[in-house]
């Protein structure tokens, strides 16, 4: 009897030539440079209406599954173009450092505009991602620290402020789109469906919310301005950081001072 022993079951002597791969071999879906970037580049050249992952992948002469090991779907291809378009509009907006409340303004309605100028990509946009506001949110982050809030205090504010800014982008993108906003549609249909008594305040002022659409951010921007003023008045000690222009508290006092938020 042969003293030799049968290879273990994960042996690469019991896989078959054609599926053995040498070190450093890329699997399926890879190939050698082709990075999120590229496809993004590749993505740009491309009718955005038409845009398919099988349309950018035949552009790059790739095959469909190395642009979905990078990108799952096309939502998220457009998604992402979107944001880069974005970043791109926003990388020169200059916001007024001497005045917060001006500064705030500018900073959402650049926001809003650029969105709304990326109309078939703006929809895509589901939330404004970090690195596409990364150059004017440091600036405003900063005119807020200058304005008495403390970090936590300003990067809330600031999130507050960029969700105020895409929501307003968006329910206009969606109007345009759909020719009303589905959430209000909904809406409608629910109050037609019940008796004509009922919810008698809504049926009122829905028709006022409409009429009051166009105005809507410069709204939500005063009621917003107004809430940090209200809160910076109530927080008088960070405001004495300011006796010398430039002076800032250090970043334990902000935090102390945030957490009264």
């Amino acid at each position: 009897m042969s003293n030799q022993q049968s290879p273990p079951p994960d042996s690469s002597e019991n896989v078959p030539a054609r599926r053995r791969r040498n070190p450093g071999q890329r699997g399926p879906g890879h190939r050698a440079n082709l990075t999120r970037q590229v496809i993004l580049a590749a993505a740009a050249d491309l009718d955005p209406e038409k845009l398919t992952l099988q349309a950018v992948a035949d552009s790059l002469g790739v095959d469909r599954k190395a642009v979905t090991y990078h990108i799952s779907k096309r939502e998220e291809l457009l998604a992402l173009m979107g944001a880069e378009a974005l970043a791109a509009q926003l990388e020169d907006l200059v916001l007024p450092k001497a005045d917060w409340k001006a500064a705030v303004r500018v900073f959402a309605v650049g926001t809003r505009d650029a969105l709304l100028r990326e109309r078939t990509l703006g929809i895509y946009v589901t939330e404004v991602s970090t690195w596409a506001l990364m150059k004017p949110a440091e600036q405003l982050a900063e005119i807020l620290l200058d304005a008495g809030f403390g970090d936590d205090a300003a990067g809330r504010a600031l999130a507050l402020i960029t969700a105020v800014a895409h929501e307003s982008a968006r329910a206009q993108l969606l109007t345009d789109q759909f020719g009303e906003h589905p959430s209000r549609v909904e809406i409608l249909r629910v109050l037609d469906e019940l008796p004509e008594g009922e919810l008698p305040v809504l049926r009122r002022i829905l028709p006022e919310l409409r009429v009051l659409e166009a105005d809507r951010l410069d709204f939500d921007l005063t009621i917003l301005i107004a809430g940090f003023e209200a809160w910076l008045a109530h927080h008088p000690q960070v405001l004495t950081f300011r006796s010398h222009p430039g002076d800032r508290p250090s970043p334990a006092d902000r935090r102390s001072v945030s957490k009264e938020l």
